[in-house]
Order: C-alpha cells, then sequence, then structure tokens
C-alpha cells in the first residue's frame, strides 16, 4: 500500500495482524531494561500496541500490508526501546505468517498473555512463525551511533526467559546463538561496502538528523 503519512483509524482485525501473536509472545519473553521496574516482563503502551498490530498488518492470503514504516515522535516517547523489541521480535519471536488457525489449535492470541491456548470461535487469525535465517541490522552513520540501541536490546535479554531458552549470547557487538546456529542482530553502518549483498530479514536505517518534511523508514520487512 502507498505510504499515507498516517496509520489507519483504530486497530486492525486479530485476523488482519501478526500483531496479536507477536505482543503476546514478547510480553512473554521479553522483560524491562531499566527502571524500577527493571526484570519484570515486558510492557508495550497503547501507541506502541497500535503501531506493531499496524506495522505486521496483512492481508486476506497473509501478505505484508506494509512492508515499511515511519515513526516521528518527540524525544523521550520511546522509540528506541518500541525498536529494541521489534529487533528482537524479527530475531527469535514468531514474526512470519504460518497459516490460520484450526479449531483446537495452540496460539499465543487466544492465550491472551497466558502463552498458549486452543482457539475457538467463529473468527480465525494468523498462526505465526519465526524467520527462518534473520539477519537483523541496527545501521547508523558509525557504530556509535547504534550503541543506544543495543544497549536496550542487550538489556531485555539479559536474565529474560528469551536468553535461556533460546540459548543466546549477547555480545557487546553481536548478538547471536550459543550453538552456532545461523542468525544475528549486528549493528552496521549505512556507508558499509559488507551492506552490499546482504540480504537483511529486518533492517533499521539510520535516522536523519533532520527530516525535512519526509517520512523516515524506522523499519523494513522482507
Amino acid at each position: 500500500m502507498p505510504l499515507t503519512g498516517n496509520m489507519p483509524t483504530g486497530i486492525p482485525r486479530r485476523s488482519r495482524s501478526l500483531g496479536y501473536e507477536i505482543m503476546r509472545w514478547a510480553e512473554r519473553y521479553i522483560v524491562q531494561p531499566d527502571g524500577e521496574t527493571a526484570g519484570q516482563p515486558w510492557k508495550f503502551t497503547p501507541e506502541q500496541v497500535r503501531f506493531l498490530l499496524w506495522l505486521y498488518a496483512i492481508d486476506n492470503r497473509g501478505r505484508w500490508v506494509y512492508r515499511t514504516a515511519a515513526l516521528r515522535r518527540a524525544k523521550g516517547w520511546g522509540k528506541t526501546p518500541l525498536l529494541a523489541a521489534v529487533a528482537i521480535i524479527e530475531f527469535i519471536g514468531p514474526a512470519r505468517f504460518s497459516h490460520w488457525a484450526a479449531e483446537g489449535e495452540l496460539c499465543y492470541t487466544c492465550g491472551n498473555g497466558a502463552g498458549k491456548r486452543p482457539h475457538s470461535g467463529p473468527e480465525t487469525h494468523p498462526v505465526t512463525k519465526r524467520v527462518p535465517l534473520p539477519l537483523v541490522q541496527i545501521a547508523a552513520t558509525s557504530l556509535d551511533q547504534t550503541a543506544n540501541t543495543r544497549d536496550m536490546i542487550r538489556g531485555m535479554l539479559a536474565e529474560s526467559p528469551a536468553e535461556h531458552e533460546f540459548r543466546l549470547d549477547i555480545g557487546k557487538g553481536l548478538i547471536q546463538f550459543k550453538d552456532g546456529r545461523p542468525g544475528r542482530i549486528e549493528p552496521v553502518t549505512s556507508s558499509s561496502r559488507g551492506l552490499e549483498g546482504a540480504r537483511p530479514t529486518f533492517a533499521r536505517p539510520r535516522q536523519e538528523p533532520l527530516c525535512r518534511g519526509r517520512r523516515t523508514p524506522i523499519c523494513s520487512l522482507r
């Protein structure tokens, strides 16, 4: 769909977004990185929930409605924590369409925050799956400019259910699997020659200091 500059009104139906399953998964597997609630289960704000649901909106064939997204909010709104959460979701979470839920099938959406529960009722909804070969890139003009996002990601994963269940190696640079499985979260510079030929499954382009009226993508899905 063409960019409009604004999210649609309301929120998509459960049958038209992977975000419902994704949100339940994230609140179960990642933790608050800092503050008084550090170490407790991660919670999205209402506006973050709305953005997430539209970011992962799908059509009746399970295909993306939007492949890129832009988010412009004031400093301190929470853009970096939201990006960090999405990067983790894209790395180890259920971030792609698999199939439509069948009666009795276990899913996060029906669990309503309590893990997977059997699907029931007339309204069908999507069941998600992990990205097969996840390559998540956090780009900036220099690697130093990716530090805030990388620190946030590490804080959300350290001592989290995700760290232990997925056997993650939370390094200062790369975040990858301890057993050597393919897949990683990596910082990159937007001018790096190493970007040529890379096939990221999720990319966060560098931010422009001044948007000058342009919509600056915070992420791109493949």
